[in-house]
């Protein structure tokens, strides 16, 4: 299996980066980027590879580890340590299953896709970074997120500075992607943060679910979350993790969070 084959080159042509309508599909998406913190491509899977890459996931579901939480947006569990902080003091609901990566087998078509040298080449070209890595973490190089029946994840800040994800399998309702781009570290992050926990969602942003779409975004400068799943049909969303520097890691209590164990 080559993973171009999964991938709508036409419509999205990331192996080309000499013609002019490659070089030009490549700006459009980095200044995409770089005006929003998010990059979104519809349809950037095949029909046929949609259906076998969800295949995939549903026979590795069991694997999936759960937890259910109460954290902040910095995804720390001890609320009692910010009392008196603001919006980090406030709990924020998670329920959510993670495959880990070293659950993958070798040959599926996910971790041939996560390993593939012209995908990590594309987003490069979206960051505009002199270099990316493919994260040395064995479980959270690229895993799967498993919402259930009432799953969803809280608002928060990831701790990896980017986040890559393929939406693969939609529930039969609820588990759209909202999103506040590129508050962390602002001057006025703290009232954002206040206005967004408090319910008002104006400056909240929507993206549905639509299975086959790639969704590049930086989950360590935008608030986001996943809101209530509902139904039988797991929300199914591999996350594959990139950094700028090589052999990045998860930190041990991230990892025991999502997957259970250190190692």
């Amino acid at each position: 299996m080559n993973p171009a084959d999964l991938i709508d080159l036409d419509r999205y042509p990331i192996t080309d980066d000499v013609s002019a309508d490659g070089q030009a599909f490549r700006m459009h998406s980095r200044l995409k980027f770089q005006h929003t913190g998010l990059l979104a491509l519809n349809g950037f899977l095949h029909e046929a590879a949609i259906a076998e890459l969800a295949a995939e996931a549903r026979a590795l579901e069991h694997h999936a580890h759960f937890v259910e939480s109460t954290h902040n947006v910095y995804l720390a569990t001890q609320l009692e340590d910010f009392a008196g902080e603001g919006p980090a003091a406030k709990g924020e609901h998670t329920f959510v299953g993670s495959v880990a990566y070293d659950r993958l087998p070798h040959g599926s078509r996910l971790r041939r896709l996560y390993q593939w040298d012209p995908l990590i080449a594309f987003i490069q070209s979206v960051l505009g970074t002199a270099e990316l890595h493919r994260f040395a973490d064995p479980l959270g190089a690229c895993s799967i997120n498993v919402y259930r029946d009432g799953g969803r994840h809280g608002w928060h800040f990831d701790e990896s500075e980017l986040s890559v994800t393929l939406m693969l399998q939609a529930p039969e309702s609820g588990g759209d992607f909202e999103y506040v781009a590129g508050i962390r570290h602002r001057h006025d992050e703290e009232a954002v943060l206040t206005r967004v926990l408090d319910g008002d969602c104006r400056e909240t942003q929507h993206l549905p679910f639509t299975e086959g779409t790639l969704l590049i975004f930086n989950g360590q400068q935008t608030l986001h979350r996943v809101t209530r799943v509902a139904g039988p049909r797991a929300r199914l969303v591999p996350v594959l993790c990139f950094s700028e520097r090589p052999d990045m890691f998860n930190s041990d209590e991230v990892r025991r969070y999502f997957w259970g164990r250190a190692g």
